[in-house]
C-alpha cells in the first residue's frame, strides 16, 4: 500500500478518469484533528486559491503510477508552533506531530508514505522539529519508507536568506522535514536526453542546521564537498544532514483538476512519483515472499544508487546564487538521481549484481 499526507485544508479529490478510476470510491481517506472535507465542487474563491491542486497532484501521480497497489490518504488539521522569518512572516507550517501521533498509534500502515510539504527549517522550533524527526525514526524502525519533497526554492528564496537569530547573517535556508535523516528526500528534474536538474524553479537542496550528517551518507557527501571545495563557505553547515537523496521529474506534470487538464510542477510532484516507483518495487518483493524495502536511505547509499539515473547537469539555484552545482554521483540538488524501475527491482532481488 501507498499513502499520501494532506495538510493546509488539502484533500485528494475523488475525480479520476483512467483504468484506475474504480479506486477513487474505495480508498480510505482519514480525517485527523478536524481536517476539512473539501470534496465536491469548489467555489470560485477556492479555485482561484488552487485548493486541492496539491492533493490532486499527489493522489493522481501516486495512484496512476503504482496502480493496482492499494492507496490511502490522510488529511490533518491544526497549526503547529512557528517562528517567522523573512520568507515566511505568517504561519503556514504543517502539523506533522499531530499526524505522526495518529499514525504511530495504528497497528497497520502503508509500506510507503509520500509527503509533499515542507517549511524553512528555521521557522520550525528546534524542539518541535526534533520530536517530529523522532517520529519519522519510529516509522523507519517499523519498516516504512517515508519520502519527502526537498522544496522549490533551491538553497533558499532570493532576498530572504538570512538567519533568524542574526538578521545580518546571510545563510542558505535548509528545508524541514527534508532535513530529517530518517526520511528519503526527493529533488526535481526536467527534460529527457538529457534529464537535468529543474531550472524553472530551484529544486530544494542543502544541509541541515538541526541534524548532523548520518553515517550512511557521509562518504558520498564528503566526496562531493571535497570536489566543490570552499564554494559558499560559511553559508551552510558542512556537517549537517545533506539532502536530497534522490530525484524524479518535477516540471509540468499533467493532472486533471476541477475537470480540466492542466500542468503543475515542483518537488511535490517528484515525491509521489518516486514513492510510487518504490511501491512497485515492494509489490515485486512481496509477490516473491520477500519483505518490503523499509527505510530506504541505507539501502540507497550502500549500493542501490547504481540503479538510479545519475543527473549531471544543473544546479540548486536560490538565495540569488547559482546554488550547488551538479557533479557525477551524489550532489546537492538531485541526490543520486532518478528511478529506473527495472534496475531497482533487479537490485532489490540481487543487490550485489548491479
Amino acid at each position: 500500500m501507498i499513502g499520501v499526507t494532506n495538510f493546509l485544508n488539502e484533500i485528494v479529490p475523488r475525480e479520476f478518469s483512467s483504468e484506475a478510476a474504480g479506486i477513487v470510491d474505495t480508498f480510505p481517506d482519514v480525517k485527523i484533528a478536524g481536517a476539512q472535507d473539501n470534496q465536491g465542487i469548489l467555489s470560485a474563491a477556492q479555485i482561484a486559491a488552487g485548493l486541492n491542486s496539491e492533493g490532486d497532484l499527489d493522489g493522481e501521480l501516486a495512484i496512476g503510477i503504482s496502480w493496482p497497489t492499494s492507496f490511502m490518504s490522510w488529511s490533518t488539521g491544526g497549526s503547529p508552533p512557528f517562528e517567522p522569518d523573512l520568507a515566511t512572516p505568517t504561519d503556514s507550517n504543517e502539523p506533522y506531530l499531530v499526524w505522526l501521533t495518529y499514525v504511530l498509534a495504528q497497528d497497520s500502515l502503508p509500506q510507503v508514505i509520500s509527503i509533499s510539504y515542507g517549511d524553512d527549517e528555521q521557522i520550525v522550533p528546534y524542539s518541535y522539529a526534533r520530536r517530529v524527526c523522532d517520529g519519522f525514526m519510529q516509522l523507519a524502525a517499523r519498516g516504512i519508507s517515508v519520502l519527502v519533497a526537498s522544496g522549490d526554492d533551491g538553497v533558499g528564496p532570493g532576498g530572504t536568506c538570512f538567519s533568524n537569530s542574526n538578521t545580518s547573517q546571510a545563510m542558505f535556508l535548509p528545508e524541514f522535514p527534508a532535513s530529517c535523516p530518517w526520511v528519503t528526500t526527493v529533488g526535481g528534474t526536467a527534460g529527457y536526453e538529457p534529464e537535468v536538474a529543474v531550472s524553472r524553479f530551484g529544486s530544494g537542496a542543502g544541509f541541515s542546521n538541526y541534524f548532523s550528517m548520518p553515517k550512511y551518507q557521509r562518504s558520498a557527501v564528503d566526496g562531493y564537498l571535497n570536489e566543490i571545495g570552499g564554494l559558499y563557505e560559511g553559508l551552510y553547515n558542512r556537517s549537517g544532514r545533506a539532502y536530497p537523496d534522490v530525484a524524479a521529474q518535477a516540471n509540468h506534470d499533467i493532472i486533471v483538476w476541477e475537470g480540466n487538464v492542466t500542468t503543475i510542477g515542483g518537488t511535490s510532484a517528484a515525491t509521489p512519483t518516486f514513492a510510487a516507483v518504490i511501491a512497485l518495487v515492494n509489490d515485486a518483493l512481496i509477490a516473491a515472499g520477500k519483505p518490503p524495502l523499509g527505510f530506504l536511505n541505507p539501502w540507497i547509499y550502500s549500493g542501490a544508487f547504481s540503479a538510479l539515473t545519475d543527473i549531471t547537469e544543473g544546479s540548486s539555484i536560490g538565495c540569488s546564487t547559482s546554488g550547488f552545482p551538479a557533479k557525477i554521483g551524489w550532489y546537492a540538488v538531485t541526490g543520486f538521481g532518478t528511478p529506473n524501475l527495472g534496475k531497482l527491482i533487479a537490485h532489490a532481488f540481487h543487490p550485489h549484481k548491479t
